[in-house]
């Protein structure tokens, strides 16, 4: 029963929908603050995308501790679902701060600013990103899939700018972006560093 749970796309997409639920119970019915939705929408949104771009190198890394087959691709197959969530959140975000401002002249006002600039490029790539994450388009697009694929890194390196230069208080960004940082630093060693004879 629990393998079957843990092995169900939909627990797990119910598990990625708890904290909009919330951030939405708490903003109708709680503080209805509209920095604060913003603000956690924003954040959920590149913790996903983390959790997204962090999948290639978890697998590598457990394929690497004799995890067995099972569990890498269990994480494989949930990237989609991850990618799509942090689009999703990524698009409460945007919703949010639209609604707040609720005036054409002040956003197009504000994407002067290098902080609302990184924002739109942030959301625009993982909106690429969502339109073609299903099977029809992998077909479709063939060889050119993958590569557009890669567009998750300028949404992350995008989103990372967003928010480093929209808060004051930078820690947070840190705590997100380094752990990152690492795996992909260890992607790269694996896929470019490793002697020949070392690579699976």
């Amino acid at each position: 029963m629990l393998r079957r749970i843990v092995d169900s796309h939909w627990s797990l997409r119910l598990l990625l929908a708890l904290p909009a639920a919330l951030m939405l119970w708490q903003f109708f019915f709680g503080w209805r603050s509209w920095g604060m939705l913003i603000g956690q929408s924003g954040e959920w949104a590149v913790r996903l995308l983390i959790a997204t771009l962090a999948v290639t190198p978890l697998r590598l890394m457990m394929k690497q501790l004799g995890f067995g087959p099972h569990w890498p691709m269990w994480l494989f197959q949930r990237r989609r679902d991850l990618g799509v969530a942090a689009f999703l959140y990524a698009a409460l975000h945007l919703g949010a701060y639209l609604l707040r401002q609720s005036n054409l002249h002040v956003v197009l006002f504000d994407m002067q600013y290098r902080e609302f600039l990184m924002g739109w490029i942030a959301f625009l790539t993982m909106l690429v990103l969502a339109l073609t994450s299903n099977d029809r388009s992998v077909h479709a697009l063939g060889r050119w899939w993958k590569p557009l694929q890669r567009l998750a890194y300028v949404s992350i390196v995008a989103a990372a700018l967003h928010w480093f230069w929209i808060r004051l208080d930078h820690t947070a960004v840190w705590l997100h972006m380094i752990p990152l940082a690492l795996l992909e630093a260890y992607r790269l060693w694996h896929n470019f560093a490793r002697p020949a004879g070392m690579r699976h």
